[in-house]
């Protein structure tokens, strides 16, 4: 089982970080002219959700791994944690991205910005799955909850996208 999830985990920031360059070569290199906004929210949307779904199967192979992941009882309350943990990095983020040669280094490897909003987004699906678990019934299935945290995280950033004006 060891090799398995090692294999299982690694073929997905494989292909986050793959992602990642190909986005970046894309946006550089090849002139997509799109100039309808929906069809750039919908590209960007896809995106998201790809990510997150990818985000939840390194939860699942861990949950798989790790019979009694989500058991404990600080899971009860692990939102606030993950919360208070996000506003911390956030904080440490543009601190950093201001005081230090961080600005210079994404501008130049557009590359590194989307393993910053992978953190992000990892974090942010985690904190949707800890709200997801507080709310539902706590025998649930984690295979459940991680369905109805993408389905929750990919229609709260459909909201986002399509729900807000465009600038």
């Amino acid at each position: 089982m060891e090799k398995g999830y090692v294999f299982k985990q690694f073929t997905c920031i494989l292909f986050l970080f793959l992602f990642a360059f190909i986005v970046d070569y894309y946006i550089k290199n090849v002139n997509i002219d799109i100039d309808s906004i929906v069809i750039k929210q919908l590209i960007m949307f896809i995106a998201i959700s790809i990510l997150l779904f990818v985000c939840n199967q390194l939860i699942y192979n861990y949950a798989k791994k790790e019979e009694g992941f989500m058991q404990h009882k600080v899971w009860n309350k692990m939102f606030i944690v993950i919360l208070i943990w996000l506003m911390i990095s956030f904080v440490v983020f543009i601190f950093l991205f201001f005081t230090t040669s961080l600005e210079s280094l994404i501008s130049s490897h557009a590359w590194i910005m989307f393993i910053v909003a992978y953190y992000f987004l990892f974090f942010i699906n985690l904190l949707v799955l800890s709200i997801v678990h507080a709310i539902v019934d706590k025998s649930m299935k984690v295979e459940k909850k991680l369905i109805i945290t993408w389905a929750s995280s990919s229609l709260v950033i459909a909201i986002i996208l399509f729900g807000l004006p465009s600038f």
